[in-house]
Formats: structure tokens, sequence, C-alpha cells
């Protein structure tokens, strides 16, 4: 695969992936063993308090890219302080339909012909690996990688 930039000739064009929204599950349990668990809505169920105004679901913005270009998308969750994240995603502006893809799957799609951005719904499970202490912040990061096909 291709990293995720082109050149050709003297003219470099480079993509850009960022972060557009941050996931935040918002409080949940600090037991070992907790699960909070974030759907495609945004909505978290599990262990976690329902009513944390925090909560956000990840948004991924993919620019640069041209109308018709194939590329592989894997999203991977990766374990944190105390924490793991386990990723599902969705891919967005993309020809056919890419929803609720499980953690480190890579998905071939091609962008649509409107050359909007990819955009990235990111969502899932956070799992207490070891004891949180209360009113602390954890985080776990996720990767997004993006090729040319």
């Amino acid at each position: 695969s291709t990293p995720l930039y082109s050149s050709a000739a003297s003219d470099v064009y480079k993509r850009q992936i960022a972060e557009t929204a941050t996931l935040h599950f918002g409080a949940m349990q600090p037991t070992v063993g907790s699960v909070c668990t974030m759907n495609d809505a945004g909505l978290v169920s599990g262990d976690c308090d329902v009513s944390n105004a925090n909560i956000a679901i990840g948004l991924i913005t993919v620019s640069g890219l041209a109308s018709n270009v194939p590329v592989n998308v894997t999203v991977t969750g990766a374990s944190g302080t105390n924490v793991t994240f386990e990723a599902n995603y969705d891919i967005n502006s993309a020809v056919a339909t890419h929803d609720n893809i499980a953690d480190g799957t890579l998905t071939a799609v091609t962008t649509d012909a409107s050359g909007t951005d990819l955009t990235i719904d990111v969502y899932g499970d956070m799992t207490v690996d070891s004891a949180l202490s209360p009113g602390d912040s954890y985080t776990a990061n996720y990767i997004v990688d993006v090729t040319f096909q």
C-alpha cells in the first residue's frame, strides 16, 4: 500500500487526517472489568454515567482526497493507563455503506463522486484494566490508518 500522500512531478499533495471531535465516554465505574459501551449514535450504556455532559462520539476527517479514489481505512483501539479502548467505526462520504466496522478491520472504500472529505465516526468499548481513582481522567488512544489501494 502507498502512504497517504502522493507526489507527481514537482507537486506534492499532502492529505490530512484530523480529529474534528474528541471521543469522550464521560464518567465510568472505577472497578477492574467495568465496561462502558458507546453506540454509533453516541449513546453510552454499561458501567458508565449516561447523564455525563462530556459524552461525545469521535469524528475524524480525512481531507484532500479526490473523487472516486480507492483507499484502505483501518481504525484500531489501544491501551492507555488503566483502560483499553476497542473501536468500532463508520466511514462516511464513500461509495456504499460502511457501518459498525470492528476494531482493526482493514476496509477498502472509494471516495464518492462529490470529492467531499471522508469522515469516520469512532465509538466502541472502554474497559477498566486496573482500578481508577475517582475524579481522575484516563485516556486510551486509537490509530486511524488511511492508505491508497
